[in-house]
């Protein structure tokens, strides 16, 4: 029994530096039976840090959703795995890099893509397309953050060459001072070659007599104890698996990484300031193809990436999934930084560099495979029967600690929930507090400066009074102008043309590229794909799409995350692909707030009720807490990550026209029809719209989440796609449905001829949100007739635009293309003409 009296204010002090509050190092001490060393303190501070262990979050992810026929790997490994094929799976998985994106906004968001990309190779999946989720706030500093986290993301994966083929950009004043980043990846990966982040084979009955013999020297093994050889021989002993370092030596850099992305921010600074780790993607490259060759010839027996808390959680990770002790000589880890000290090399989170276990039988082996790619190497461990995490630091014992209470015997909260009714009624409005000056779309300030205001009281309300589209315009004429040149509905084009979307030369339809869908395309490599029965190579793709609502989940958790998750899963279908399974990263403030923790709770059942109605099940994901400054958190964010598969990409529909569409056919018209559920106005709402949060300065009336027609509404849109190949396919998104036709026009390049009807229609009903089903477009008359011929039987269709050449002559244009069309694509562009990074304003 340890007497917790020993704990002086001085080690209570070490223990908070390190992230420990004093309940938790009562805890560990407790466990330990002693006082724990520096190094254990810093290595339980790491690993029992909200980032690296979820403790605040497990007890309502264990609801998820996680099994399906088609999942191979669910939660639980640095990625998960969904067939794709027969003899194929994709490997997917977001993560979140929010507070180092913030201090370091370069660094942190390079190395945030470098990171995901190593979860999916180290399982032996070729990383093969990503995408990026990103918030951000208002102000000088966020005119810059929202430059150089592009810049980063862009400069580490086209150096890598891995395609960024879709993303999702949103802004809102809360995230001013939390700037989100979440990452994500896939991977191809042969469903007989998946590899695991174990440190042994070995099964119970082998193990069993081994643990027995460690145990009688266990007693010798105490921290600060100099090694000797009996302790020697049993925490490293000559059979067993070695550990194997390998990659970019190990710096000061990411110090605290974990902890620090644990941690909010006060208003003069973040609690913790860690030099932000800094990315080589060139090393990350020749890091990935060792790798991949290492798996390929199965020379090794587990592999993972130092990603949070560095060589600690890799080794004790892998230790603890495998039943066993692990050892390591930290004078061995290969240095770049002079005089680093035992707990500095512990956690220090410099990048590109993995952990692998290999039998004494393929040591040189994998030496010799390593040299070949000319990477650096040591051997720094071994694997052992002890139980421990025993680290030695100039031949003493600085940490043995059980290998248990640091993955399994972590402290579980279970924080107060706040009533759902309460809940509800205190965010039944909800105010867009943006204080930056109005947006024109044009700002000549030395200091650029992001601004969200775009306030139009006259214009909201004469949109809830039902003013229908035609007198709307009529006494509005320069509105639209106005909305579009918002960085909200504002051209994507200035930030997706930092990325490269066609590298690897597999890609279908991407952002910043030639042409685009709904989600990004890319079709599967030439060696994964199939033969069908009559000898012709299959042309399967996988699609891929991602984001969140944040507005609509904080004004009801529960059907805000459901809708984003059918948000996101829409743009699979109107790909024309099959949702498979999803990954999360969910973003939310200080889970100590009663209220943040309902919104927490509510958004995993919210999300959980799609996965299993629509069979999309959860199978990887990331919880990011404390996103918040002085008290303030952000937006409740679950952003969400769906895989699809698509059995022919030479059918997926696009999301605009292609460049110079009707130059380069004889097409004259491109005929514009809407589908959704009978009931979809009833359930969506112009009052949560991101137009109402604009014009009216606020949001309410969350729409519904009805997922009782949802499947029906799909396979017309699959079947539409299959037999009649429509131009375009969307799900109608922001700006409801006449936004999401002025975005079809303006990203197209193309006149919007509008239907009288449509002219005649509600403007609260035209910019309507939340369940407003699809837009379809044909390019021929003939295949629209056949399209309107169907019989529908819970949907409602209806013809309400057509796209027409730029130059075309409009009898009722809705606006003059040119002058909006210079706003729409202006506007961001801004941000992106100049490279200092100068005038950080203070957090």
């Amino acid at each position: 029994m340890f007497d917790t009296s020993l704990i002086t204010k001085e080690f209570l002090t070490q223990a908070i530096q390190f992230g420990l509050n004093e309940e938790e190092l009562k805890t560990f001490c407790k466990q330990l039976g002693r006082l724990p060393s520096y190094e254990e303190l810093a290595v339980c501070g790491a690993l029992w840090s909200e980032h690296c262990s979820y403790k605040s979050s497990r007890v309502h992810l264990k609801r998820f959703h996680t099994e399906e026929p088609w999942v191979i790997q669910g939660p639980g490994e640095n990625a998960g795995v969904v067939a794709i094929n027969k003899n194929y799976g994709i490997a997917f998985k977001m993560e979140s890099h929010n507070h180092p994106s913030y201090l370091e906004p370069y660094q942190g968001a390079a190395t945030g893509a470098g990171g995901i990309l190593r979860d999916i190779f180290c399982m032996g999946a070729y990383p093969i397309a990503s995408l990026n989720c990103l918030r951000f706030g208002e102000g000088t500093w966020n005119a810059r953050l929202i430059r150089d986290t592009v810049r980063g993301i862009g400069d580490y994966g086209n150096s890598v060459g891995v395609p960024t083929v879709t993303g999702d950009i949103s802004f809102h004043h809360n995230y001013s001072k939390n700037i989100l980043v979440n990452a994500f990846n896939a991977g191809i990966i042969h469903k007989d070659k998946i590899f695991r982040g174990i440190l042994s084979e070995a099964s119970e009955e082998q193990i069993v007599p081994l643990k027995k013999k460690a145990e009688q020297v266990l007693p010798k093994i105490k921290v600060t104890n100099e090694v000797i050889p009996e302790v020697n021989e049993t925490l490293f002993p000559e059979k067993e698996n070695v550990l194997i370092y390998f990659g970019s030596a190990t710096g000061r850099d990411g110090v605290h990484g974990a902890t620090m992305s644990s941690s909010e921010f006060s208003g003069t600074g973040a609690a913790l300031k860690p030099t932000v780790q800094v990315g080589d993607p060139f090393a990350e490259k020749v890091l990935l193809e060792a790798t991949l060759s290492l798996i390929e010839k199965k020379l090794t027996v587990g592999l993972q990436d130092m990603g949070a808390a560095g060589l600690t959680s890799s080794s004790v990770e892998m230790a603890g999934r495998s039943g066993c002790g692990v050892a390591i000589d930290l004078n061995k880890v290969p240095q770049r930084a002079s005089n680093m000290q035992a707990w500095e090399i512990l956690l220090s989170e410099s990048q590109e560099r993995m952990l692998c276990a290999v039998s004494p039988n393929n040591i040189d082996a994998v030496l010799n495979e390593l040299e070949k790619f000319n990477i650096s190497y040591a051997v720094v461990g071994k694997v052992n029967y002890t139980g421990l995490f025993t680290c030695i630091f100039d031949n003493k014992i600085v940490t043995a600690t059980p290998v248990n209470i640091l993955v399994e015997d972590i402290p579980r909260y279970e924080w107060p929930i706040q009533n759902k009714e309460e809940y509800l009624n205190n965010h039944k409005v909800i105010k867009n507090e943006t204080c930056e000056n109005s947006w024109d779309g044009e700002n000549h300030s030395k200091n650029l400066s992001l601004s969200l205001n775009a306030e139009n009281k006259e214009a909201h309300k004469d949109i809830l009074s039902n003013l229908n589209l035609e007198n709307f315009i009529e006494k509005y004429p320069k509105l639209i102008s106005k909305l579009y040149s918002h960085p909200t509905n504002a051209s994507r084009s200035p930030v997706y043309h930092n990325y490269c979307s066609t590298v690897q030369g597999n890609t279908i339809a991407a952002v910043g590229s030639l042409q685009s869908a709904s989600a990004g395309i890319v079709r599967l490599p030439e060696y994964a794909q199939e033969v069908d029965s009559q000898g012709n190579k299959t042309k399967t793709g996988a699609a891929i799409a991602g984001g969140c609502e944040e507005r609509w989940v904080e004004l009801n958790p529960f059907d805000g995350s459901g809708l984003s998750a059918l948000k996101i899963a829409r743009k699979i279908i109107a790909s024309g692909a099959v949702p498979l399974a999803m990954t999360d990263c969910l973003n939310f403030g200080s889970p100590r707030s009663p209220e943040v923790m309902r919104q927490i709770s509510d958004a995993v059942d919210g999300i959980n009720i799609v996965a299993k109605h629509l069979h999309i099940p959860i199978v990887s994901g990331n919880v990011s807490l404390n996103n918040q400054t002085s008290g303030r958190p952000i937006p409740p964010t679950p952003m969400l990550g769906i895989v699809g598969r698509v059995d022919d990409f030479s059918k997926v529909p696009l999301d605009s026209l292609p460049h110079r569409f009707f130059e380069k056919s004889n097409e004259k018209s491109v005929f514009l029809y809407h589908i959704s559920i009978k009931d979809a106005f009833e359930n969506s709402s112009y009052e949560a719209s991101q137009t109402a949060w604009l014009l009216g300065g606020e949001n309410s009336n969350c729409p519904k989440l009805v997922l009782t027609n949802e499947k029906e509404l799909w396979q017309c849109i699959l079947n539409t796609i299959q037999k009649l190949s429509p131009k375009i396919t969307v799900p109608v998104g922001h700006g409801g449905l006449i936004g999401s036709l002025i975005s079809l026009s303006l990203k197209s390049k193309s006149a919007l001829d509008l239907s009288s009807q449509t002219w005649k229609t509600s403007t609260k009903t035209l910019f309507a949100e939340g369940n407003m089903g699809f837009i379809v477009g044909f390019d021929s008359k003939e295949k629209a007739d056949i399209f309107m011929n169907q019989e529908f039987l819970n949907l409602n269709v209806n013809k309400i635009a057509e796209l027409k050449h730029k130059d075309s002559e409009i009898s009722m244009p809705l606006f003059n293309f040119d002058n909006v069309y210079a706003k729409y694509s202006q506007s961001l562009k801004q941000y992106f003409e100049t490279l200092s990074c100068a005038n950080k304003e203070t957090i």
